[in-house]
């Protein structure tokens, strides 16, 4: 008799960055691959879960369009005070793959924290010259064309390929994207790394930044909200206040889900210690598309999740 698969955690992947400090919570991404961390599955990587498993963990659409690679990231990105975020962009899925056989990357990004000093800088404040912005960039003015937002506790920002980003001071914001490690640096405020102004030059947009693209959650009221649903995957913020039975009998996708604020508890239908996932501010559980319904259990008034899963195709 086959065993059933049971929802996974993973064991968090620490970088430190010379801007703070970057923590896979969940990728496969070659040499950076999340080690499952019990249950019979304990000890495989992500990648060999998805050998093993296949649509039993990611359900039939990821499978169909992403084969055995799991199509998601979720990062922590930890910024001190005082530190800065490259101002980059991503490339979009088809010049990934034609050009590096590999996934664009657009990407959210979920404050969970900001300090008096944090900047988030997305696209342009204005429609900008090609000639304009290479210049700035090699000349080190290039913030003067910037879009900047003072963050707040809640705000989602939505990094689309093509469009420049970065940011600065105390801050921590959960970036889910697509699974991709391809990003372009433009400019490293004179930090010294290596840049790809020329090689990513064709891909900017230089239209001013569409303020569509900036959540502000803070404040709401309703249980569930919308953050983003593209092809790539859709992602729902859950203000956790009573218990929720979930059903995903006809999702067809895994649900992937972060907790940002408070805890919760998972709680399977079967009895037992074994059935239970306690899941913290900073982490994140993988429920395989194979299990059909659960409880999501609020362990402090003010928990909030997000819940990411890959949509139907078609």
């Amino acid at each position: 008799m086959e065993k059933k698969l049971y929802p996974f955690r993973f064991a968090p992947v620490v970088r430190e960055k010379d801007w703070g400090s970057e923590t896979t919570l969940i990728a496969d991404l070659g040499e950076t691959d999340s080690e499952s961390l019990e249950g019979w599955l304990g000890g495989n990587t992500l990648s060999e879960l998805m050998q093993i498993c296949l649509e039993r963990l990611v359900g039939e659409t990821s499978f169909d369009y992403y084969g055995t690679q799991f199509p998601i990231a979720v990062r922590l990105l930890d910024v001190r005070s005082g530190g800065r975020l490259s101002l980059r962009l991503n490339p979009d899925d088809e010049t990934a793959e034609q050009r590096y056989d590999a996934f664009g990357r657009t990407a959210l990004w979920y404050v969970a924290d900001a300090g008096d000093d944090a900047l988030v800088w997305t696209g342009f404040k204005k429609d900008v010259e090609a000639e304009e912005f290479y210049r700035r960039c090699v000349d080190g003015s290039v913030e003067q064309l910037l879009h900047a937002t003072k963050p707040r506790r809640g705000d989602v920002f939505r990094i689309d390929p093509g469009m420049v980003h970065a940011a600065k001071g105390r801050l921590r914001i959960v970036e889910i994207s697509e699974a991709s490690d391809l990003f372009f640096r433009l400019h490293d405020w004179g930090a010294g790394k290596e840049l790809h102004l020329e090689e990513a030059f064709d891909l900017l947009n230089f239209q001013a930044w569409d303020k569509s693209l900036l959540t502000r959650t803070d404040g709401g009221n309703e249980a569930t909200q919308k953050l983003i649903s593209i092809p790539q995957m859709e992602v729902t913020l859950f203000r956790l206040g009573n218990p929720v039975h979930v059903f995903q009998e006809e999702s067809e996708s895994f649900l992937l889900y972060t907790c940002v604020a408070g805890s919760a508890l998972l709680q399977l239908p079967s009895a037992g210690d074994d059935a239970q996932y306690t899941l913290h501010a900073g982490e994140a559980i993988l429920v395989p598309e194979e299990v059909e319904e659960f409880f999501l259990i609020p362990s402090h008034a003010d928990t909030i999740l997000l819940e990411t899963m890959i949509p139907r195709h078609g």
